[in-house]
């Protein structure tokens, strides 16, 4: 997941743990739903909504001693997470749904964290989901109410997560995570009026793995990662008046990102896509100021980097699901509007310090068995500017290392 991950998706500050031996198991074998329902005719203050759903959790860390953990973490239920707010006024005058407004829903089926701080942990974790679905909604209707200062709209599935960090230590890290479950996050806005800027995003992942070291940490990760049910985001939005509108939509079938600050980064990546990624962002406006309508879509994804000398990587991907990316905006009468899709097979990204010597070894295979398609469409009767652009690649992959002087 990225920089706008909710709380979930973020590693926890480090605490000390009494053990320094850890065994874990959970298993999740029915439903979990949040659920949260408002009907507003009028509130000209804050409208804050969270909306929160978790399988399985585990978090820990260790400080100033070793710590050895082996969790397995099961889900085979549904886990949803759903927030729906609905402006009912009924008469001529805008009246405020929310001033700002803020919308939030978050579904994970299992998660686990780990920090460690002055020392070493060496962590073995299993992660499955069979459920139907991982699915996080959000859902705001305000035909006749307005939006005043901000709107915004995310929705977040994922169904297996593992963040990591470590400072002044070592972390060994080896994960499997298995996913025969959708995920599934849908964001959908109408709004008569709004002098402001509203951002409604849907980002669905099935499979997570996120690890970073803060001051020097030297780290060794194996991650195997398997996906064959459906990835999809869709973020639309149905404006009347809107001054500043955005949709975003993204969604990744397996995910690894791994950041080193200082020490050895080693890294061993093993990412199968059997299950279609879709990600789809949608916007019109009778009236606009700008509009950016924003899709991406990708079937594995690998980012590692370290800032210190010594990357060793072996990565294999396989894409046989396809990836499926649709932006699409229409405009009645308005200035500017900015529409992209971007669609990949695999993708990978790695980089040793640009100002040391760097020692990187790196062995890499892509393939890409699946159609990948991207899709932008832009209808606008009356406008200033329009840029668009689609991107479809089947396999991408960047190195980059860099000599000192």
């Amino acid at each position: 997941m990225t920089a706008a991950a909710l709380t979930l998706a973020t590693a926890i500050p480090a605490t000390s743990l009494a053990q320094e031996v850890v065994t874990s198991t959970q298993m999740q074998a029915g439903d979990v739903l949040s659920d949260q329902q408002l009907n507003v005719v009028e509130n000209y203050g804050l409208t804050q909504v969270e909306s929160q759903s978790t399988g399985n959790s585990l978090q820990g860390g260790n400080e100033t001693v070793r710590a050895d953990v082996s969790a397995t973490q099961t889900v085979s239920g549904n886990v949803t997470a759903r927030a729906t707010v609905t402006g009912t006024n009924t008469g001529a005058e805008t009246l405020s749904l929310g001033t700002p407004m803020s919308v939030t829903t978050q579904a994970v089926g299992n998660y686990m964290s780990h920090v460690a701080q002055d020392g070493d942990a060496g962590v073995t974790t299993h992660q499955s989901s069979t459920g139907t679905a991982v699915q996080a909604w959000t859902d705001i209707q305000s035909p006749n109410n307005a939006i005043y200062e901000s709107g915004e709209g995310d929705a977040v599935s994922e169904v297996n997560h593992q963040a990591y960090q470590v400072s002044n230590g070592r972390l060994d890290s080896q994960s499997w995570q298995a996913s025969g479950t959708e995920s599934r996050a849908d964001v959908s806005a109408t709004v008569h009026y709004s002098p402001s800027v509203n951002l409604y995003k849907a980002s669905a992942t099935n499979n997570s793995y996120e690890a970073n070291s803060e001051d020097r940490g030297s780290q060794a990760h194996e991650v195997h990662q398997d996906q064959s049910a459906m990835t999809h985001a869709r973020a639309e939005v149905y404006g009347g008046n809107m001054w500043n509108v955005a949709a975003q939509g993204s969604a990744v079938a397996n995910n690894t990102d791994i950041q080193n600050t200082g020490g050895s980064l080693d890294v061993t990546n093993d990412q199968h896509q059997g299950g279609n990624v879709q990600s789809q962002a949608y916007a019109s406006a009778d009236e606009y100021g700008t509009a950016d309508v924003s899709a991406s879509g990708i079937g594995n994804r690998l980012a590692a980097g370290n800032n210190d000398v010594t990357l060793h990587l072996d990565n294999t991907q396989i894409s046989d699901g396809g990836v499926d990316v649709t932006a699409t905006f229409e405009g009645n009468t308005g200035y500017d509007s900015y529409i992209s899709a971007e669609a990949y097979g695999n993708q990978a990204l790695a980089y040793a310090c640009a100002e040391c010597k760097a020692d990187a070894n790196i062995t890499s295979t892509q393939v890409n068995n699946g159609d990948v398609n991207a899709t932008s469409t832009v209808n606008v009767a009356q406008g200033r500017s329009i840029v668009s652009s689609a991107r479809a690649v089947g396999n991408s992959a960047t190195y980059y290392v860099s000599g000192g002087h």
